[in-house]
């Protein structure tokens, strides 16, 4: 009966994992225009630009986000459209520990970075 119930859970957790790669590359940050819908490009065109700056923390360059840590808090942003200013490592990302700052814009209650900056 146990091995019954870990083959089960095993093929739910292959499947959940299968379509959450098939979804992922559906959005792959293939530019600006392939990848925002209208309704999206309305809403970026109508945030706000707001900056930032603090030490890298992390950066996933799989899923496209990376964290900040600011002089309040820890702050996630993706960075599906963002434009870098610099070259960096695009398997590990921005290096950690290190200063970035730049700006973003708030859609839908997520971060999208809009450039960053890394010395």
């Amino acid at each position: 009966m146990k091995i019954k119930a870990l083959v089960v859970l095993l093929a739910i957790f292959a499947s959940i994992t299968f379509a959450a790669a098939l979804f992922a590359q559906e959005g792959g940050g293939a530019g600006w225009s392939a990848t925002m819908s209208q309704e999206f490009q309305q809403k970026w065109g109508s945030a706000k630009t707001h900056p930032f700056e603090g030490t890298v923390v992390s950066h996933d360059v799989a899923c496209h986000c990376f964290v900040i840590k600011g002089a309040k808090d820890n702050m996630i942003i993706q960075d599906d459209y963002a434009k870098f200013e610099q070259e960096y490592d695009k398997a590990k990302g921005l290096k950690i520990g290190e200063k970035a700052s730049g700006t973003y814009k708030m859609v839908d209650m997520i971060n999208y970075a809009v450039d960053v900056h890394q010395k």
